[in-house]
């Protein structure tokens, strides 16, 4: 009991455990079983595998492409706009159109940064394998969006 000898409420135990003469809350977990979702939770859940699913898909094509003897063809895959695409329809739903040209023109600004990692990559990779050729090159761009960041607050090219 509190104080005045009131029951405390929300601890276990007494008659406190429960609000408005609900029954307190089960602590016991249920395992975990596709029957005891609602359907919203497994709309969702399908919807996720199926995204596992293409990426993994675009992934492997990706791959097979490169491996099969047709790099340009991987590489122009590679930099479909999927993201950009994405993420510009969302910006211009909920930011408006003047927020999609001020991001395309960021984008277009971050190349600065992104040619230097792919470089890095093209260069590093024969010399000291592809996962520290990318560490590197990852390392790189990092650095230099911060550069960039910075020197944008000084310059000020892209409103923020």
């Amino acid at each position: 009991t509190g104080l005045a000898g009131k029951p405390l409420q929300g601890f276990r135990g007494g008659r406190g455990g429960a609000r408005d003469g609900a029954e307190p809350h089960s602590t016991k977990r249920q395992p975990f079983s596709l029957t005891n979702l609602s359907f919203e939770k497994k709309d969702l859940m399908l919807r996720y595998l199926f995204y596992f699913l293409v990426g993994g898909a675009v992934v492997t094509a990706i791959s097979m492409l490169a491996e099969r003897g047709h790099p340009l063809l991987a590489g122009v895959v590679t930099l479909f706009p999927s993201i950009t695409v994405v993420s510009f329809y969302f910006i211009g739903k909920s930011a408006g159109n003047e927020a999609v040209a001020s991001t395309a023109k960021s984008c277009l600004i971050s190349l600065s940064i992104w040619i230097p990692y792919v470089l890095t990559v093209i260069w590093l990779s024969p010399r000291i394998g592809t996962n520290k050729a990318l560490l590197i090159g990852v390392l790189i761009f990092i650095i230099l969006a911060f550069a960039l960041v910075y020197i944008n607050r000084i310059v000020g090219v892209v409103q923020v």
